[in-house]
């Protein structure tokens, strides 16, 4: 995706589990995309409520999707499968 494309790309994690496991879960897996977003300098915006994540990826600076947001999203969607 080219650079100052215009859109949001947007995903919701519900994950699975028992009880306050499901929660525990969220937590360990935003921790985990948090680390890396810290690693690229890119930091999305969250939502979390018990097991459910979702997260907002775009490029402020560029005014929408860029090639990082994308880079982001595939290691976001290797964590969740991952879980």
């Amino acid at each position: 995706m080219a650079a100052g494309a215009r859109g949001l790309l947007r995903g919701l994690a519900a994950l699975r589990g028992r009880g306050a496991s499901r929660a525990a879960m969220a937590f360990g897996f935003m921790s985990r995309v948090a680390l890396q977003a810290e690693k690229m300098n890119h930091h999305p915006e969250w939502f979390n409520v018990y097991n459910k994540v979702q997260i907002t990826l775009t490029s402020h600076d560029c005014g929408g999707v860029t090639k990082r947001d994308v880079k982001l999203a595939q290691f976001i969607e290797k964590a969740a499968a991952a879980l």
